[in-house]
């Protein structure tokens, strides 16, 4: 029989690897909706048979209201939740009736979750460098 010792030594691995096995799904479940309208967008452009220069111009300018939307959309949602349904309605019906503003809200929203995603790697690439020393010793 194990003595109490062991037993609290593998509760404390095995609660440490479960916790580290967790994913938050937040993130993911944004990029997989933005990687859906970007996609929804990009299939509308090949249903019409038609994408040029100009569309691409229109696509790359629409990120920044698309942008800007997500910005108001988070303001409003911490400040007034019931007013934030008129800005998602509002994000539908630009959605429904542009492909280029699906393509626009789509990659916003990777972005967005991207840009955070990419400091926090960055920050424990450097923070891992710090913390070894020259010759590869701690």
């Amino acid at each position: 029989m194990p003595g109490r010792n062991e037993i609290c030594r593998y509760l404390v691995v095995n609660s440490e690897e479960s916790t580290s096995q967790n994913i938050a799904w937040g993130p993911w479940i944004v990029v997989g909706f933005g990687a859906l309208l970007f996609l929804l967008g990009a299939g509308r452009f090949v249903l019409k048979h038609r994408f040029g220069f100009i569309d691409a111009l229109h696509c790359c300018l629409a990120v920044v209201p698309a942008g800007l939307l997500l910005l108001v959309f988070e303001y409003v949602l911490h400040h007034a939740r019931r007013v934030s349904i008129i800005l998602l309605f509002v994000a539908g019906v630009l959605a429904f009736s542009s492909p280029v503003f699906d393509v626009a809200l789509g990659l916003a929203l990777m972005g967005a979750m991207a840009s955070p995603a990419l400091s926090d790697w960055k920050n424990k690439n450097r923070l891992r460098k710090s913390t070894t020393a020259p010759g590869g010793e701690n």
